[in-house]
């Protein structure tokens, strides 16, 4: 909810998947993230290199300093 309220507060939009309702997103969350744990953020570099964020403040921090590239 955290995370959800930030992005509603600074109204940013970005993709969500229910990892309860949709398995595929589940499967990759595991096999990518290593764990189960939402909120998650899944990070793609200009590199291919992926990076997955699951503590709500670093989710935060990352989001409000890239929030300007979202636009």
């Amino acid at each position: 909810m955290r995370v959800k309220s930030f992005l509603s507060t600074h109204e940013i939009e970005i993709p969500m998947r229910n990892t309860v309702m949709d398995i595929s997103a589940y499967k990759e969350l595991v096999t990518g993230g290593g764990r189960a744990t939402v909120p998650c953020l899944r990070i793609e570099r200009d590199d291919g290199q992926v990076e997955w964020l699951y503590e709500s403040l670093d989710i935060m921090r990352f989001i409000d300093e890239v929030k300007d590239q979202l636009t």
